[in-house]
């Protein structure tokens, strides 16, 4: 009997995307720019996380060797960054591995609502340059819609919705848009007696929207003037005008049953800032182009200097240990429903088993030890390729055999002979120096790297001084 044919893995060439290419060429003219410029509105981190990606998939800063029981073959895997927004490959697969343990662990099978919150822009100008604050608002929208949804439902107190929220910092044009999406279900859960029941709610008309604009208009200012955080100037004329900017929209609904509109509804939400396919590099012009889904009778591409394109990359890169990922109501790290809910899902309840009451089983700490280890071998690095493109990449072509990871090599000289003797590149890829600004005189940078190794930034402010406080 013949062995069953394996399909090979491949390393993507990270080197050839017209991303990659721009960012080596132009990072340094932008960081050169940003240490002149007073409004930049890029957290610090950004760099280093610019840096990261262009280490990225690349052989030479290192390669993890996984070699097969059987036949003793050999496979060379390079590292992920796994910086966020910075990186459309690696926020592809951190967005499978999300919506996946979403659908898997944590969201029973009933309706779900996408609620969408737009804050008006004067506010946005507070929120990007204080990264706490969008976490606060996040915080208010979720316990609103849980009042909002307790009161319709006619649940008992305790009773909460299941809420999944992703804080998206991103427009469709690549710009700092900061906004969340929520989804929601359609009712509020109750635990009581060892049963866990659902509540549904009819859907919100606009005149229920129309109030919870104002709930949250009023909540919202009142913890900005708390926090010190917009004048109280600002909040007056913000409260002044006819219309308040604020946004909210909860048109979509995902009947249950639809466990694969749900999870396109969370790949959306958790989706890169940009796509690749749409991205057009000419570096003779040093210019980018990158095509748009609506075009509303204008053109059909947006293009910008190569240089403010790094810029906008750079801004919408979420400041360090500032989740963007979120669970509230029922799925709140501290929520008494949290524990019934899960084990909901993992006994596969039904709608109907839920409005009539779900007896939840205790879930012991063997089973517990089980579900982690099951959970990390699904966040896997082999398991989230096989998801993604349905190609087991720890699988021997040769023999069919399984392939255990057995080093990760870092040293130069071993990168050096591994290298040459699988064809890849040897060189070190390195960022161009910075051109002058136009009109200076100035000699460009020298000696350009994107070893971050070798860098040493600070944390800096890059706001002007006169700006409010």
């Amino acid at each position: 009997m013949e062995p069953a044919i394996v399909r090979a893995y491949r390393p993507r060439d990270a080197a050839g995307s017209p991303l990659y290419r721009c960012v080596l060429d132009h990072l340094e003219t932008y960081l050169a720019a940003r240490s002149r410029a007073k409004n930049d509105p890029s957290h610090p981190a950004a760099e280093d996380s610019l840096r990261s990606f262009l280490q990225c998939g690349i052989p030479r800063f290192g390669v993890a060797r996984f070699r097969c029981k059987n036949c003793g073959d050999s496979r060379f895997v390079p590292f992920s960054c796994k910086r966020r927004m910075a990186c459309p490959g690696c926020d592809a697969k951190r967005a499978v591995l999300e919506s996946g343990h979403a659908l898997d662990d944590l969201l029973p099978d009933v309706p779900y609502r996408q609620w969408v919150f737009v804050l008006p822009k004067r506010l946005r100008y507070f929120i990007h340059r204080d990264p706490r604050l969008i976490g606060a608002i996040d915080e208010i929208f979720a316990r609103t819609l849980t009042d909002f949804l307790r009161k319709r439902s006619g649940a008992p107190k305790g009773s909460a919705p299941a809420q999944f929220h992703a804080i998206q910092r991103f427009g469709s044009s690549v710009n700092l848009h900061v906004h969340v999406h929520a989804a929601l279900s359609d009712g509020c859960f109750s635990f009581d007696g060892g049963a866990l029941k659902f509540h549904p709610v009819p859907p919100p008309s606009v005149v229920d929207l129309a109030g919870l604009i104002a709930v949250l208009r009023k909540r919202i200012f009142r913890r900005m003037l708390r926090l010190g955080a917009v004048p109280y100037s600002s909040i007056q004329e913000m409260m002044s005008w006819p219309h308040s900017g604020f946004a909210l929209d909860a048109g979509t609904r995902i009947v249950e049953g639809d466990r694969e509109g749900l999870k396109r509804l969370l790949l959306y939400f958790l989706r890169p800032a940009l796509s690749l396919k749409k991205l057009a590099y000419k570096p003779e012009e040093g210019l980018i182009q990158y095509q748009v889904s609506k075009t509303n009778g204008g053109p059909s591409y947006h293009e910008w200097p190569a240089a403010e394109f790094v810029g906008r990359l750079a801004a919408i890169v979420p400041p360090s240990r500032k989740h963007v990922v979120r669970y509230y109501g029922a799925l709140g790290p501290r929520s008494a429903l949290r524990g019934a809910v899960t084990g909901a899902v993992r006994g596969g309840a039904t709608l109907g088993e839920l409005e009539r009451g779900y007896s939840v089983t205790p879930v012991g700490k063997i089973v517990r030890e089980a579900g982690r280890a099951a959970k990390a071998a699904g966040r896997a690095w082999a398991a989230c390729l096989r998801k993604i493109f349905e190609v087991d990449p720890v699988r021997c072509v040769k023999c069919g055999g399984e392939m255990k990871l057995v080093s990760v090599i870092l040293d130069d000289r071993e990168l050096d002979r591994i290298l040459a003797h699988q064809g890849w590149p040897t060189e070190f890829p390195k960022t161009k120096a910075s051109r002058a600004p136009p009109g200076s005189s100035g000699r460009a940078d020298e000696g350009s790297q994107a070893d971050p190794r070798g860098e040493r930034w600070e944390g800096r402010q890059d706001f002007p001084s006169d700006w409010p406080a």
